[in-house]
């Protein structure tokens, strides 16, 4: 009698597995023609209620952009089984939500239990590192090189790490060692080249320059670099042929157009460098400076009607330089988590200054973070990438990011926003 309830217990089991096999069978054909929400319905339908079915529902949630939902059925798979691998998802999905507090949390008790799991010990290391905590985001990275000391990613890290730690010639030192396990690191190549720059090692900048463009001949940042370090040798026809690359890989800003327009006017071609200026005042026509080249241009050409309204036009746009006090009261505000006021002072440091692409950025965000209608965050966000794509890589990365993801959540709301 006994061995015949064993036997039709395990066979319930099986049973139970094949059918629920079957279920994601059947789930995985919907979501490769893209109907997820029958997907969703058939493993809503679906019993019992496994670790597997809460946790298939979760990552569907996820996959469609819709984190609440993906959280809410990460949470009770959990409470079904204590799994590592769904709890670093769980620690990925408070980040893409935006509770980063609780994604450390969760990372850091995964790694109190599990010192071997280096991928969790590398996500916690760029939290902390996010969140602007570099001395405990050392020490991780540290760990992990100790026990990877060939992977360059994690002296360069801790480079990045000393840099918030005001440790200039021990960053520099790190992202030399970064470069010297892997020569193709671009990260920590472009980082030398601002190092050597900071240092005015003049040869050593441009040596970095050149092998960054060597690995990535399209690389925006490299060739910006380039171009700004043949200007100011004034080889101004090379500087063009970097710039004209630029525009070739849809890449403009005013000052790219500014420094064309630069190069144009020592060449002594004014018909170019005027066009250059222009197209530089149509991406921002409060740039009293371009005003100022364009009058300075005209008064070379004898137009001295055109220089006065272009002086005037300088005169008239120019503003006091208040940008850096407003954005320093918005950040102090941010940090209070007095975000309207904070976001009313990001505003007013842009509009001092509009080529302040941090303030722009932190406006973009703080909107983001205040606003429950995402368009004026979208705009921003949009706004920064048009006109600052270049200037910081990091910033650019989650700008664009927020773009799609902020497209994607109106999209399955209904609504498609440009």
């Amino acid at each position: 009698m006994k061995k015949i309830i064993i036997s039709l217990l395990l066979l319930l089991v099986v049973l139970k597995t094949e059918a629920q096999f079957s279920v994601f069978s059947a789930v995985d054909s919907l979501l490769l023609k893209g109907n997820y929400q029958n997907a969703l319905v058939l493993l809503e339908r679906s019993q019992p209620k496994t670790f597997a079915i809460f946790e298939k529902t979760a990552s569907i949630y996820q996959s469609v952009g819709n984190e609440n939902k993906a959280l809410i059925y990460l949470n009770k798979a959990l409470e079904l089984e204590n799994s590592e691998t769904a709890k670093v998802k769980l620690a990925q999905l408070y980040l893409a939500i935006g509770l980063t507090s609780k994604a450390i949390e969760t990372y850091e008790v995964l790694i109190a239990k599990d010192t071997s799991n280096l991928l969790v010990a590398n996500s916690l290391g760029k939290l902390y590192l996010s969140q602007n905590q570099p001395i405990r985001a050392e020490k991780l990275f540290r760990f992990l090189q100790s026990k990877d000391a060939e992977n360059p990613n994690y002296p360069y890290q801790i480079g990045e790490c000393l840099d918030k730690q005001n440790k200039f010639n021990e960053m520099g030192q790190s992202y030399l060692d970064a470069y010297k396990l892997d020569t193709l690191h671009l990260k920590s190549i472009f980082e030398l080249v601002n190092f050597f720059k900071k240092l005015r090692f003049k040869d050593s900048t441009t040596l970095f320059i050149n092998k960054g463009l060597q690995i990535d001949s399209n690389n925006i940042n490299f060739n910006q670099l380039k171009a700004n370090d043949l200007y100011y040798t004034k080889d101004f026809k090379n500087t063009l042929v970097y710039l004209k690359k630029l525009d070739s890989l849809n890449y403009v800003s005013v000052s790219t157009y500014e420094m064309a327009g630069m190069c144009y006017y020592n060449l002594q071609d004014f018909d170019l460098a005027e066009k250059y200026f222009k197209n530089a005042i149509k991406l921002d026509p409060s740039d009293y400076t371009i005003y100022y080249r364009l009058a300075t241009l005209y008064y070379d050409k004898k137009d001295f009607e055109m220089a006065r309204f272009y002086l005037i036009r300088s005169i008239g746009t120019a503003k006091p330089d208040l940008d850096r006090q407003y954005f320093l009261m918005g950040i102090m505000l941010k940090e209070e988590h007095n975000l309207k006021e904070a976001i009313d002072n990001f505003e007013k440091s842009f509009q001092n200054n509009y080529n302040n692409y941090k303030a722009l950025f932190e406006l973009a965000t703080t909107s983001d973070m205040y606003y429950e209608d995402k368009k004026m965050a979208l705009k921003r966000f949009q706004q920064y990438v048009s006109r600052f794509k270049g200037n910081d890589e990091k910033m650019t990365i989650y700008a664009e990011g927020r773009i799609q993801e902020i497209k994607k959540q109106y999209f399955l709301e209904g609504e498609i926003v440009d």
